[in-house]
């Protein structure tokens, strides 16, 4: 009797993930995001500060440059919610022919580019005043203000409006009114600040600080050494150990 011999081909295994494979890649995938989410956004926080901070700088340098060609720091909002504010009591619109204390007297124009009016009386003096060589010491670019075209729904009121780089306009501007090399508040050194002004976070406005003494010296310690400082909360800001500070 003859047997043929016969040699079956061996099955091909199926390659997949077990169920148990599986939950430890997406394990291993959570544990990793969990690790580099917020090192991306601590990161990306860190550059929008620096940023900031170049604005301010630049900023300054415009009224160092005013206080140079005239003699003596241009004067912006002196009352109301406004006082002492980059936008002052300026409101976000779409249209852009409604005074800017700031922008007109650094750049010498209305933000949409028309000139200023002729009127040369008020307290503070009006930009066209402060500014009568009409002279530019500025270009604010888009960075700089929010667009009056913008779509974004956490925008539409700050339209026009002089930003930071979280998008922040609550954002404190304080000069040395005496040129006597010090930034003071209190109603002492010759400055008119009583008080420091509070700022909010762009993205919480019932959350308002002011800068602690330890940011910002009393009268006493000598104030800030600066002829002029900026200062700003970055988003979920939640305390006044977290300012954007021009002169730190």
């Amino acid at each position: 009797m003859h047997f043929s011999s016969r040699t079956s081909a061996p099955r091909s295994r199926r390659s997949a993930f077990t169920l148990i494979e599986l939950l430890t890649v997406v394990g291993i995938i959570g544990i990793l995001a969990a690790i580099l989410i917020p090192t991306t956004s601590s990161a990306r926080n860190a550059a929008k500060k620096a940023k900031t901070r170049g604005q301010f700088a630049q900023w300054g340098a415009a009224i160092e440059a005013f206080r140079q060609e005239y003699g003596a720091y241009p004067q912006f909002e002196t009352a109301g919610a406004g006082q002492n504010k980059v936008n002052g009591n300026t409101a976000g619109s779409a249209v852009l022919t409604g005074q800017h204390r700031f922008y007109e007297t650094l750049v010498g124009t209305r933000r949409d580019g028309t000139a200023l009016p002729t009127t040369t009386t008020g307290t503070p003096p009006p930009p066209q005043a402060q500014n009568t060589r009409r002279i530019q010491f500025i270009t604010f670019t888009e960075a700089d203000i929010v667009p009056v075209s913008t779509t974004d729904a956490s925008l539409l009121t700050k339209r026009g409006l002089i930003r930071d780089a979280f998008d922040g306009t609550d954002i404190a501007v304080l000069v040395d009114r005496n040129l006597d090399g010090s930034v003071k508040f209190g109603g002492v050194g010759g400055d008119g600040i009583t008080a420091l002004p509070t700022v909010s976070p762009p993205d919480n406005t019932a959350v308002r600080f002011a800068p602690t003494t330890a940011d910002f010296p009393a009268a006493a310690q000598g104030g800030v050494r600066a002829g002029v400082v900026f200062y700003s909360l970055p988003a979920k800001a939640t305390s006044n150990t977290e300012f954007i500070l021009s002169w730190k």
